[in-house]
């Protein structure tokens, strides 16, 4: 059981290594249909990876998509195969996991070089035998011109000899059939002869890139990230690794040093759907090095005071890259103990040994967790949140992840027809209830806040039980009235809705903080977004 689970978290980061790699981008096909194959497969579900899901689940395809019309799908991964290619020779080149995209099929298949060495530990290379081969020596997308991944073989042309002799016409057809079935059995194998392939020469190629680094000399034992990944660890927890709600990793603590570890398990944190996040830190005088490529960066630090220390009881200090000093006492700041918090920094950029220094300098600092993303110059990251369970790729390659930062409320999910809704997913499900979102953000800066709303209970949804003023509610923000007696009903009927608010300025903590205020019958929300401006 236990290789398993850490064969999936394992396939769990290379995907997400691959996806903030830089090398596939953020809002391509690319990106769509290799997140749709891995989370099939994640979640055993790769029966349902064919052609016409790919098409109007992952690219935007209509439902009357036609495969033999438009050939979306096999052309992106065409493309999406040798950017794999490409990615493994280059940036990923060190990785212990591989993904394959198989010709002839769209099912991924995960190669973990463990399993090679292990089966095959009698090999043995030195440099001449590591020669690049052919097209990456992985495969011929020629194999794909008459072979369709609904397991069907295209009818080839064909006009046979005395049609109308019907004993001739029967041998004929039987001639195709067993024709058919040959091309089919060719095409599997040399599907499975291709990642079988690929995984040969990636052993090979390793093998001879780990022999030409023999004798060099490296600054940290530690991994360096990929260039434009993101960094996410754990503080105190040095045994295992997480992943959470939203199916990012976070690696155990092996870029830390000094202090004191502490573990505090299954304490429930609010605030957060990740209370493991906060089950385990550091305390005291101590230090945490993240190696990175250059850039600019986005860091952010993860606390919840789980000690049963009260407002004023604690102050931590702590400084990044020796900048200023900051105090930080994190009950004030979350509002209470066991309570999640987060302190975003923006234009954070590695020393000059290729790190981030986080530093905390008092006996009574602490830290649980630590995320650092590829950042935008002078300006924090937008944040994007979708009421649900599960993140969402919406139409503009914008990525929302899944409801956080809230307290209070419930979750409910509209059964009806969202297809001629744009971004329907947005308003799949709603928060209701007397609810409110506390969202970190960078402070010195203003941002836009965008609500989006669907009523999906009061009106013709409902068999047109209620309708105007049976939800009415108020919403303020920071202190103050966005809308006051809001009813969704009246402004959009049952259509969604959009509420946009401008140069909204953070708290002094670095929040900006919603308030759902009941009136009549409760407060729904179904996304939320913070743009920087």
């Amino acid at each position: 059981m236990h290789s398993s689970i850490s064969k999936f978290e394992a396939e769990r980061a290379e995907l997400d290594a691959i996806l903030n790699s830089g090398m596939f981008g953020r809002a391509n096909n690319l990106v769509r249909l290799l997140t749709f194959v891995c989370e099939k497969h994640f979640e055993g579900a790769t029966a349902e990876i064919k052609e016409y899901n790919i098409a109007v689940q992952a690219l935007g395809r209509p439902q009357d998509f036609d495969p033999q019309v438009d050939t979306i799908v096999r052309v992106t991964a065409h493309a999406l195969r040798k950017r794999l290619d490409d990615y493994y020779r280059t940036a990923g080149a060190e990785h212990t996991v591989r993904i394959c995209l198989p010709p002839g099929g769209y099912v991924p298949k995960f190669t973990h070089k463990s399993d090679l060495e292990s089966e095959h530990p009698q090999l043995k290379l030195d440099d001449g035998d590591a020669t690049p081969l052919s097209n990456g020596g992985l495969y011929h997308e020629d194999s794909l011109q008459e072979f369709h991944p609904d397991q069907s073989v295209r009818p080839l042309p064909f006009s046979p000899p005395n049609a109308g002799n019907g004993k001739n016409a029967a041998s004929v057809s039987m001639k195709i059939g067993r024709s058919r079935i040959r091309v089919f059995s060719t095409v599997t194998i040399l599907a499975v002869a291709a990642c079988a392939l690929f995984g040969f020469a990636w052993y090979w190629w390793g093998r001879t890139a780990r022999d030409r680094d023999l004798g060099r000399t490296r600054a940290a034992a530690v991994p360096i990230s990929p260039i434009g990944s993101s960094v996410r660890a754990l503080v105190g927890n040095s045994s295992s690794s997480y992943i959470d709600r939203a199916g990012s990793t976070w690696g155990s603590d092996r870029f830390c040093s000094g202090g004191d570890r502490f573990s505090i398990p299954g304490h429930v944190i609010r605030g957060t759907e990740d209370s493991e996040l906060f089950s385990a830190g550091r305390r005291g005088v101590f230090q945490c090095n993240y190696p990175v490529p250059p850039g600019i960066y986005e860091v952010h630090l993860l606390f919840a005071e789980t000690s049963g220390f009260q407002e004023g009881s604690r102050n931590g200090q702590f400084s990044i890259n020796g900048g200023p000093t900051i105090s930080f006492d994190v009950a004030d700041d979350a509002a209470g103990d066991d309570v999640a918090t987060t302190k975003v920094f923006t234009d954070v950029s590695p020393g000059a040994d290729g790190m981030i220094h986080v530093n905390f300098i008092t006996p009574e600092s602490f830290l649980n967790a630590v995320e650092i993303m590829p950042g935008t110059p002078h300006r924090m990251l937008p944040v994007r949140i979708v009421v649900g369970h599960s993140s969402y790729h919406d139409s503009k390659g914008n990525d929302w992840t899944r409801d956080r930062y809230f307290f209070g409320g419930r979750l409910s999910s509209f059964a009806g027809d969202l297809a001629n809704v744009p971004d329907g997913r947005l308003y799949e499900w709603h928060r209701f209830g007397h609810i409110h979102y506390i969202i970190p953000v960078a402070t010195g800066e203003k941002y836009t806040l965008r609500l989006y709303f669907l009523e999906r209970w009061f009106g013709l949804r409902n068999g047109g039980f209620g309708g105007v003023d049976s939800r009415v509610f108020d919403i303020s923000c920071n202190g103050s009235m966005l809308l006051k007696n809001f009813d969704i009903f009246r402004e959009a009927g049952n259509g969604p809705l959009v509420k946009s608010f401008a140069h909204i300025e953070p708290t002094g903590q670095g929040k900006i903080e919603l308030y759902f205020i009941p009136g009549v019958n409760y407060p729904s929300i179904s996304a939320i977004e913070v743009i920087p401006e």
